[in-house]
């Protein structure tokens, strides 16, 4: 889709939000009218003494009751429609590259430490992560990480992931609804408490007490029925209910144990409810691991326990919390309902909310399609004797502007690629291009590009390295470990993209040529695709027996004191620097 759709989509909800607020104050208006004239019906009742004007207050207090549940629903559209028109701006944002100033950058994985992580963008600031996440919940956020991983997918998993990701691209209108619907759920919500509780249940009620919270009741409301006609003094129904409420008193602590989970859960089960709703409207049969049978069968289990998260909350209310308890000893029928849900449904639970946190990845993931025209779906290709192979036609960074990315091409099977080039001129933009697109091909999303095949490889990446100043170690020391598990993986006989971006930059050009030819002869494997940008036009005649080494640039031309860049990769080594040329350009020499 283009800016201007999007554009077109907040100017439309802008006027939808105006309307909404302009019948709003309709709706205070007629509230406050109507609620003076029942007053005045009141008032005038009382004062001529006659019952009649009352009836005209009866139906003023139903049509006030109607104003009101009007304007709670007008509340509900217009919270819906402001938060569609908050997603579509995102939506345009990550058009005029704004989309850096979301909040949620997926830094708060401290389980996960992967150098790709740093050297792709994949996670942290102006990260693929941050510009793809829809995610509300801690779940989805998470599965959308796990996804972005650099281990390839299983060949048979990876058309499922393709299906649920191709249909919200083809659904664009739908993927903003539900995004809508799900701003209602907190930020990072978490379901984990509930869940804990679901699969370790303690302190059952006991069965005779399960028969006492009817016989009680009943039995006091009898006596309270029979008082009323003078046949049994009040007091004897008034101990009853006080017993009652002495003993929810005395089981408060055992019963907030069942129910301290369902609190402020109502909400939230709601908007999944809503969200589950939504899907299996819109989605006509399974596709990928989304199933619309299932929610079918979720949706009435997930009210259900929507409401008993309602009446649970009974308790913040102390005045209605010791009413009820001595009337029908409350606590102890939401206790005993919960425990009938939780036996009947409790563990189908979190297998019916991560049908939504699934979704959550699939529509982040089709966010490239909804903004991006140049996408294809990468194909998955069969590995034949182990030997990798990479083919991509057109191929450019999600994060780099569609005007602005310049796209390139490559095949690429089991040999050394040593790219040359000066400062600038897209080494290290097109590495890690091709890399992050693998990424993004394994997590079952589009790529920018007219085509990218693959054979699953590991990506191993040496981009950004940097020092430990409190662990004693140099940016060369960095490097030699990353380069070294590089290594060992080839010796696992992985099948692997190794990824090396100025390799051993952090030593003398000495030592750096002499090191880079013995990794790189080592990283020389059938199982490998090895590609190193370097400044060492030495290494450009390295030998290396096992595979074939092939050379690549980037190059620049000079039109007076301007340098230009075409960032598109040419074969054969460069015959071009551009160190001198910029020196004298900022003024550092004549």
């Amino acid at each position: 889709m283009e800016q201007a759709y999007f554009e077109q989509l907040h100017k439309d909800s802008q006027a939808i939000i105006q309307k909404y607020q302009k019948t709003s104050q309709a709706f205070t208006t007629k509230r406050t009218l109507s609620f003076l004239a029942l007053l005045v019906t009141v008032a005038g009742a009382y004062d001529i003494g006659s019952p009649w004007p009352l009836l005209a207050g009866l139906g003023i207090f139903v049509y006030f009751f109607y104003l009101i549940r009007g304007h709670s629903r007008l509340h509900d559209d217009l919270d819906y429609e402001t938060n569609r028109d908050e997603v579509i701006k995102e939506y345009i944002h990550r058009f005029t590259g704004d989309w850096k100033e979301f909040r949620d950058k997926g830094e708060d994985f401290p389980e996960r430490k992967l150098t790709q992580d740093i050297d792709l963008n994949i996670l942290g600031p102006s990260s693929i992560f941050q510009y793809l996440n829809i995610a509300r919940t801690n779940k989805g956020r998470s599965m959308l990480a796990h996804r972005l991983r650099p281990e390839p997918v299983e060949v048979h998993e990876l058309p499922l992931r393709q299906k649920e990701v191709s249909f919200f691209i083809n659904h664009i209108e739908d993927a903003i609804k539900l995004q809508a619907i799900a701003r209602q759920i907190p930020f990072n919500n978490r379901m984990d408490s509930l869940l804990a509780y679901l699969r370790d249940r303690q302190g059952d009620p006991s069965p005779l007490m399960n028969k006492l919270i009817f016989i009680l009741p009943i039995t006091a409301f009898i006596l309270l029925v029979v008082s009323l006609f003078n046949v049994i003094p009040i007091e004897i129904p008034g101990v009853l209910f006080i017993l009652q409420l002495s003993i929810a008193l005395l089981s408060l602590g055992k019963n907030g144990v069942h129910i301290t989970p369902l609190y402020r859960l109502n909400k939230e089960l709601i908007s999944y409810c809503q969200l589950l709703f939504t899907i299996r409207a819109i989605m006509p049969q399974k596709t990928g691991g989304i199933d619309p049978a299932e929610i079918e069968e979720a949706l009435a289990p997930i009210k259900r326990l929507g409401i008993l998260c309602a009446l649970a909350e009974v308790r913040h209310n102390f005045i209605l919390l010791f009413l009820l308890n001595a009337i029908c000893l409350w606590d102890f029928h939401i206790v005993r309902s919960f425990i009938g849900w939780q036996q009947a449904y409790g563990h189908r639970l979190e297998h019916w909310l991560d049908m939504w946190h699934e979704a959550e990845v699939a529509i982040s993931l089709s966010v490239i399609g909804h903004t991006r025209p140049d996408i294809t779906m990468p194909e998955l290709l069969e590995m034949e004797d182990g030997k990798p192979h990479i083919e991509a036609e057109a191929l450019s960074n999600l994060l780099i502007p569609p005007g602005e990315a310049i796209p390139n091409s490559i095949t690429l099977g089991p040999s050394l690629n040593i790219i040359t080039g000066s400062n600038m001129s897209g080494k290290t933009t097109w590495l890690r291009t091709l890399a992050s697109s693998c990424i993004l091909a394994y997590a079952g999303a589009p790529v920018c590009g007219k085509a990218l095949r693959l054979t699953p490889v590991h990506v191993l990446t040496s981009i950004r390295v940097n020092d430990d100043l409190a662990s004693g170690i140099s940016t060369f020391y960095a490097e030699l470990i990353r380069i070294k598990a590089m290594i060992e993986a080839a010796d696992r006989h992985i099948p692997m993209l190794a990824v090396i971006d100025e390799i051993f930059k952090g030593t003398n050009s000495a030592d750096r040529i002499v090191g880079a030819e013995a990794a790189l002869r080592r990283l020389s494997r059938p199982n490998l695709i090895t590609m190193v940008s370097t400044h060492d036009f030495e290494l450009c005649h390295i030998k290396a027996e096992q595979v074939p080494v092939f050379n690549y640039h980037f190059e620049e031309k000079y039109q007076e004191d301007k340098l230009l860049f075409d960032y598109t990769m040419k074969e054969g080594p460069c015959q071009t620097t551009n160190a001198q040329f910029l020196l004298k350009l900022v003024g550092i020499t004549d």
